[in-house]
């Protein structure tokens, strides 16, 4: 019995520091600074991304106490449309850049280091736009419809682009993507099931895609887009491949 005495007297004490020190009142405010913005393509256009695409790094470098704290790397994420806000940010100095895209390197003097980026001074509520030159641009050329079937078709063109510098991607292959929310990366893959083999050489081809089954449901919208995915090209490495260019979301009212 003493032995069970001895062992508990320690561990309420114990228990008892961790709960009085928990308790303590943390009186340091919170983030309210906001942080947003847009990131444009080459042709001023927004940069149209997967839903929630985590391609903008973040580094907050004011409160290191000198050259030697290590600071850790946060990503922003990004809408379809391009778009990003974040409204919990400490004030402070951030460096930001774009990567893990599918666009060539941000910066082109300091790549993927430290020091690339924009240096942002964010205070209040900042905006910070960027501009990308994506691998691929993806048009609309019959924009989505509807048969007296239910079979959904659409067709788009690409173009490669480049930047003076760097090696283009190869491309890869092509999806469909149908969704019935505005989350047009939530797509029904039994509408669209094997993603069409897509070559370098098809460029400025129309392309041409359709449902290999009807639209389950009428009277409701339905939100379109065609990805075409890329990979490195021979000798070249670029972060965050395979990635995907998008066309632009299409909204359909399907009676």
């Amino acid at each position: 019995m003493k032995f069970i005495k001895f062992f508990i007297y320690p561990a309420l004490c114990v228990l008892f520091c961790l709960i009085f020190t928990s308790c303590e009142i943390d009186n340091y405010d919170a983030p309210e600074c906001t942080i947003q913005g847009v990131v444009f393509d080459h042709l001023n256009q927004p940069f149209q991304v997967n839903h929630g695409a985590e391609i903008i790094r973040i580094r907050e470098l004011s409160w290191a106490k000198d050259d030697d704290t290590y600071i850790a790397n946060r990503t922003l994420r990004v809408q379809q449309d391009g778009t990003y806000r974040n409204t919990k940010i400490f004030k402070g100095t951030y460096r930001l850049l774009p990567r893990a895209g599918a666009f060539f390197p941000y910066d082109d003097v300091n790549g993927d280091d430290d020091d690339a980026g924009e240096l942002v001074e964010i205070s209040g509520t900042t905006t910070q736009n960027f501009t990308v030159t994506p691998f691929l641009t993806i048009e609309w050329v019959k924009k989505p419809q509807v048969d007296a079937d239910g079979y959904l078709s659409c067709s788009v063109r690409f173009t490669r682009n480049q930047k003076q510098g760097y090696t283009m991607p190869d491309l890869r292959r092509g999806s469909l993507q149908v969704s019935r929310t505005i989350n047009a990366g939530a797509a029904d893959g039994s509408l669209f099931t094997t993603p069409l083999n897509i070559s370098n050489e098809q460029e400025g081809d129309e392309i041409e895609f359709r449902t290999v089954i009807p639209l389950r449901w009428t009277g409701i919208n339905y939100w379109i887009r065609v990805s075409i995915e890329l990979q490195n090209p021979s000798g070249v490495t670029y972060q965050g491949m395979p990635a995907s260019n998008y066309s632009t979301i299409e909204q359909i009212f399907v009676p």
